[in-house]
């Protein structure tokens, strides 16, 4: 497929997600109904929607400006204007069998006055994040605001973990090239790996399939490193998902300790078995029954909490539109009433390191501080904030220690 015909294939998968439709559902229904499309076709349609997505706001505001309703088309066309040279894209569409129609003169003037017009817009439309979290973010972030959410409209690098149980990372950087995945070492974490070349391979790699490396971001490896995480020890992950924190646990302890994990959501916990087989991980994995017998004796309880996803915009950009000044209350008060609950899992002297993939202080300091002043015997021992500029995905740390 040409360029421009992948673009013109992204404007009925975009229409299908501006009416409702989870974007994975879209671009899965659209790929099995338009089979000739190949696996780079798939790849390039998939990273055009994406960036749409991340920069929906900037690249639909000059038309609505002047009274137009956002449709995929438009998107498309405001997205491609900054791909070509308008003479260029005009061209290119006008040749193009599949494209729904060429930009008419009342859109052509207002794609040329694109960037004058964004230059005079709010923050949070030239810079792709909603509105209603400005103050949140401007707090936590300051200075950097600007310049951490133009981050946050590009593509995530990737980062691999390399597993101690399996390999060491100089021998899984030297494995990974043989199969054409050029990696380079990072400084900020012991055992990741950025990817230069070949990420498209990572999937379908022997050191992938065979629990050597895993995919997780640089900052989530960050946020498992720590002192207090230490081997011989009891460790519960509570809010465990997918497993990748209680994944990085095991490797970094060599599997030496007792290692727990417990979701609310049982149906989370189905993918972390076969990627703790894979892995060759010792972890047990606990229900709501278990937890009983876990009270005041947990060395370590980690709680990566349920977030606004607002550290993580760059994967999952829809998450970003989806939410609501409601959702967000929602969410502040589950995770105070997880933290409370998972506090009752950690010994005298033990810790509670809370996470969250947030940029907003309400559900990170604010959260944290909250806890403390309801629970004197905890004490705070550190706290670390992530964000593109300095790490990977944007992320909240905060270590309590049980004293009483």
């Amino acid at each position: 497929m040409r360029a421009i015909s992948r673009a013109a294939a992204a404007i009925e998968i975009i229409d299908d997600y501006l009416i409702g439709k989870p974007i994975e559902v879209a671009l899965k229904s659209w790929f099995r109904g338009n089979r000739f499309a190949g696996s780079g076709d798939r790849y390039s349609i998939r990273d055009i929607i994406f960036e749409v997505i991340r920069k929906r706001k900037s690249l639909i505001f000059p038309f609505e400006l002047r009274g137009y309703k956002e449709n995929g088309r438009l998107l498309i066309l405001s997205y491609l204007a900054d791909h070509y040279k308008k003479d260029e894209l005009i061209n290119e569409i006008k040749k193009n069998e599949y494209f729904p129609s060429p930009p008419n003169s009342s859109e052509i003037k207002i794609l040329e006055e694109k960037n004058q017009i964004l230059a005079g817009a709010p923050s949070s439309i030239a810079f792709n994040y909603p509105s209603f979290l400005s103050d949140g973010l401007s707090q936590s972030l300051g200075a950097d605001l600007k310049s951490v959410m133009k981050e946050m409209q590009e593509r995530a690098p990737l980062y691999l973990r390399v597993n101690l149980i399996k390999n060491q990372i100089t021998e899984a950087q030297k494995k990974l090239a043989v199969e054409r995945i050029l990696c380079s070492r990072l400084s900020t974490a012991t055992n990741a790996l950025q990817v230069i070349e070949g990420g498209k391979l990572v999937k379908s790699s022997r050191s992938y399939n065979s629990g050597m490396i895993e995919i997780q971001d640089l900052s989530s490896q960050i946020m498992c490193d720590l002192p207090e995480i230490i081997e011989g020890g009891r460790i519960l992950d509570y809010c465990a998902g997918g497993g990748g924190k209680i994944l990085a646990i095991a490797s970094s302890t060599m599997n030496r300790g007792e290692l727990l994990a417990f979701d609310i959501n049982q149906k989370r916990l189905v993918e972390l078995t076969s990627r703790a087989n894979r892995a060759g991980a010792n972890i047990k994995l606990l229900n709501i029954l278990d937890l009983k017998y876990y009270r005041s004796s947990c060395d370590v309880v980690f709680v990566d909490a349920p977030c606004s996803g607002s550290g993580v915009w760059r994967r999952d950009p829809q998450a970003k539109w989806n939410l609501t000044k409601s959702r967000l209350e929602k969410l502040k008060e589950n995770q105070a009433k997880i933290l409370k609950e998972a506090s009752s899992h950690v010994k005298v002297g033990g810790v509670i390191i809370y996470v969250v993939c947030s940029l907003l202080p309400e559900e990170g300091t604010t959260q944290v501080n909250l806890f403390l002043m309801e629970n004197p015997n905890f004490r705070d021992l550190n706290r670390m904030f992530l964000h593109p500029l300095v790490a990977g995905d944007g992320f909240f740390r905060a270590v309590l220690k049980r004293v009483g």
